[in-house]
């Protein structure tokens, strides 16, 4: 059994990478005639808010962002869940929370990943260095291969 995971967010740098995968991971195991489990992977940052010393935000406050960000994880895996229907790829999926680039590589190790598939969003040397990139940190510390699928990839 071969496990490939995929991880998506609302970007269309993470969707390319799905599509990708549909079309090229599975397509060359298809001729192997292995079993496969194609997991889709979100991981949902932690909600915070930032408040200045004079206002408390309400319970209600935070349940309106839990409410915001379950459907945007939603909008994320029926969008992806999509693409994989388009290629006739079964998929499952897992939502975890935390810091997309720890998370991704320790819920990848923990599932069994014999391949991680993630997009590449392209910025420059100087906004990785401030932001850091999921893609490079995946690069350096995913258990398994993992594959970067750029915007060019799926251009041409």
């Amino acid at each position: 059994m071969v496990n490939m995971v995929v991880a998506v967010d609302e970007s269309e740098e993470s969707m390319r990478a799905c599509e990708w995968a549909c079309k090229h991971l599975l397509a060359a195991q298809t001729d192997i005639q292995e079993s496969y489990n194609f997991i889709l992977l979100h991981v949902q940052q932690t909600a915070c808010v930032s408040t200045g010393p004079a206002y408390i935000p309400s319970d209600h406050v935070f349940e309106l962002l839990e409410l915001q960000t379950k459907k945007t994880t939603q909008r994320i895996l029926k969008r992806a869940l999509n693409i994989c229907n388009r290629y006739g790829v079964k998929a499952e999926a897992h939502v975890v929370i935390g810091e997309a680039k720890e998370r991704i590589c320790e819920v990848a190790a923990k599932l069994g990943a014999h391949f991680l598939v993630v997009g590449s969003h392209g910025h420059g040397t100087f906004i990785r260095a401030i932001k850091g990139s999921v893609s490079d940190h995946c690069t350096r510390n995913a258990t398994c291969p993992v594959v970067v699928v750029n915007k060019k990839v799926l251009e041409g």
